[in-house]
């Protein structure tokens, strides 16, 4: 126990005590990802739309009301408006509307009539409400505020996500400054939730953007994680057998089982704080993302509750323990460092393939997936971002997962000469032949 100490501390304080060390295994990673993260957002709107700035909406017939209620609402600042009268579109060249949905465009319409003969929409409003006050017949009064798209999918997600951040507010507008008779007969709901609630703040959003990170962050943080992992494995073992420094440890009064554990600890360590670096990055990025674009990959909101972060991070440990000792079983299964690193690297291609699949994944994970280690892990951190996850089904993925890591670390301390250097002529460091 006292020798596995003595190589944790040791294998640490190589990391702590260089600086640019910690920074390339603790934010490096965080930070890259981050930056694609916000910037596949700006990325996709250029793609759909030829613009790095808003996204473009037409406004036809827009009442003065809404004007307003544009100029004070902050979220409208993510969008750039074209302003159309009835006549100017009307006089607009034949096709200039299919023309500009196929630049991912958004049309709103505001259509107002009376009996049947188009009215001033603000004055039909405010004569509806009059109405209701008095109990008198709206049947001939009717307001539409259509909204049209392109019929592709991403012309789909910009006008849900201006129906969200614009268009559902503006009833609430109306009614507030064009229903006054309505709300002083009684009428309307006059008492709100207090919106500067916190709680009632976090819980509205947290059930969108926990679905929309569930998509992403639990591929994401695994293949982090792997990465700080196997990097880490490549230099702490590897590179040290390669240059015979493992090879003199191993020849000290240290055992073989300490000196694995001790530098699996360290490993298994930091590759978990790299991971809850890279999930506080991305809850912060999360709640500083206003704009909340309908491509984001990490919506506003984010949040999940004391339960689930304990869930959350057992599974990281237990994922951990598991991608660490497969890096030591590949690294001793083989000798040349080539092949280890090419070795190292077929995981990280898989869970890559793993990110984008789970990015489009409309189905819940079958119960063979728990028994398959890392995939598992991935599976159940998704379910707690979705809320659908059980303790049984933690309990076990973790037992599946440290099950797997023991019969790897037996594989390990069974290797005869796995930390022993090979020469380049075919020998090892005690000049006996290799089999």
């Amino acid at each position: 126990m006292r020798h596995t100490i003595t190589i944790l501390k040791w294998e640490m304080s190589k990391i702590i005590n260089n600086w640019q060390k910690t920074i390339k295994v603790f934010l490096l990673p965080a930070l890259l990802l981050l930056a694609a993260i916000n910037v596949f957002p700006m990325l996709m709107n250029y793609l759909s739309t030829g613009s790095l700035q808003s996204h473009p909406v037409t406004l036809i017939n827009a009442p003065d009301s809404f004007v307003e209620y544009v100029d004070e609402n902050p979220k409208s600042s993510f969008y750039s408006f074209t302003w159309l009268t009835l006549e100017e579109a009307e006089d607009m060249e034949e096709g200039w509307v299919e023309a500009t949905k196929e630049k991912n465009g958004i049309f709103v319409m505001f259509f107002a009539s009376e009996n049947k003969h188009i009215v001033d929409f603000d004055s039909c409003v405010e004569d509806y409400y009059s109405r209701l006050a008095y109990g008198r017949n709206t049947n001939n009064l009717n307001m539409i505020v259509e909204i049209d798209y392109a019929g592709d999918y991403s012309s789909y997600l910009q006008a849900e996500q201006f129906k969200v951040d614009v268009a559902d507010g503006y009833s609430s507008y109306l009614l507030e400054n064009l229903g006054q008779e309505y709300l002083d007969a009684g009428g309307g709901d006059r008492w709100e939730t207090d919106k500067f609630n916190p709680f009632s703040f976090v819980t509205n959003n947290r059930s969108v953007a926990n679905q929309g990170a569930a998509r992403t962050i639990p591929s994401m943080m695994i293949l982090l994680m792997y990465y700080c992992i196997y990097s880490l494995t490549a230099e702490t073992l590897a590179s040290s057998r390669q240059s015979g420094f493992l090879t003199k440890v191993y020849l000290t009064p240290i055992s073989k089982h300490s000196l694995l554990v001790g530098k699996a600890l360290m490993v298994i360590f930091v590759g978990v704080i790299s991971a809850v670096v890279t999930y506080f990055l991305l809850f912060i990025s999360s709640w500083l993302n206003r704009s909340n674009s309908a491509y984001s990959l990490l919506p506003f909101g984010l949040f999940l509750t004391p339960t689930q972060l304990l869930a959350f991070f057992i599974l990281l440990i237990s994922g951990a323990v598991m991608m660490a000792m497969l890096c030591f079983g590949i690294t001793f299964k083989v000798r040349r460092m080539q092949d280890v690193i090419m070795n190292l690297q077929v995981p990280l291609v898989l869970l890559i393939f793993e990110f984008f699949g789970n990015m489009f994944r409309p189905s819940d994970a079958e119960f063979v997936e728990y028994l398959i280690p890392v995939h598992n892990t991935i599976m159940s951190i998704r379910e707690i971002f979705l809320g659908t996850y059980s303790w049984w089904i933690i309990l076990l993925v973790t037992i599946v997962n440290l099950v797997f890591s023991a019969e790897l670390f037996i594989i390990c301390l069974k290797s005869k000469d796995g930390m022993l250097h090979i020469a380049e002529g075919g020998t090892n460091d005690f000049g006996k032949s290799r089999k």
